[in-house]
């Protein structure tokens, strides 16, 4: 049973109080730009990730499969941030007017992990928060109510967005629409006849939920929860123990490299 991006499991992520998965998020987020510059520092943050994925019962396949298909952006960050540093550290080859150092190559690896360890941890994080529980976590943590559920609200669309698209566009293959042929410019032409109904179908999805908040009365009273996480000895221990160890990598990260 899923809602939104949610998957509702057993497993150790999903039993934490929802607020300390989000001081978990925000340490992985310190770690990932403190390391930004070394990408063998940010090893360690990526590594606590797939072990995340797994706790959050994901599975370590995952991330494996977000890195293979994130092969490309490896590939222009490495070609982009290794020749903005191809004058400092050591020369390991050159392709052309493109030179490639160590030193370049770490940068590249960091900034590669900057982009794909936040990713995994908020895959881990949504997946394993109900978005009720994630609207309570935002107001106690002195978030407004409006903002808190219009944040949660979005989450919860999107996978139905996407859904959306799918449809549209398998619909409108089944009557003849092509919209892998041509150049650049008339694949996009291709696509302008999936834009109306897309819109459509959620301007329909928007104005139903509409009229159900406006039945329950959201936004005109102060909201209450029936079932209310409670924070426990786990959600003490775990925030402890990921302070100890992102606040290393991040300190270490910041340290200049010999």
């Amino acid at each position: 049973m899923s809602s939104g991006l949610y998957v509702e499991r057993e497993t150790f992520f999903h039993k934490l109080d929802p607020r300390a998965k989000l001081v978990w998020l925000l340490l992985v987020l310190v770690a990932s730009i403190a390391t930004q510059f070394n990408g063998l520092k940010g090893i360690p943050v990526f590594a606590s990730l797939v072990v995340a994925l797994s706790l959050s019962g994901l599975g370590a396949g995952l991330a494996a499969l977000l890195v293979v298909n994130a092969s490309a952006f490896l590939a222009a960050v490495t070609l982009v941030w290794a020749s903005m540093y191809s004058n400092q550290g050591n020369l390991l080859f050159s392709l052309g007017f493109l030179k490639i150092t160590d030193y370049g190559l770490l940068v590249a690896l960091g900034k590669f992990f900057l982009i794909i360890c936040p990713v995994l941890a908020f895959v881990v994080f949504f997946s394993s928060t109900k978005p009720y529980h994630l609207t309570w976590a935002l107001e106690r943590l002195g978030v407004p109510s409006k903002i808190a559920l219009t944040f949660t609200l979005a989450l919860n669309l999107l996978p139905s967005a996407l859904r959306a698209v799918k449809e549209v566009i398998d619909a409108q293959k089944a009557r003849g629409l092509a919209l892998d042929r041509g150049g650049p410019l008339q694949r996009l032409k291709n696509h302008l006849p999936i834009i109306v109904p897309v819109i459509s179908k959620l301007l329909s999805d928007v104005w139903d939920l509409s009229m159900v908040l406006a039945s329950r009365f959201v936004g005109l009273a102060k909201r209450t929860y029936v079932f209310e996480p409670s924070w426990r000895l786990r959600d003490t221990l775990f925030v402890l123990a990921s302070t100890i160890f992102y606040g290393g990598v991040a300190t270490w990260g910041l340290q200049p490299s010999l």
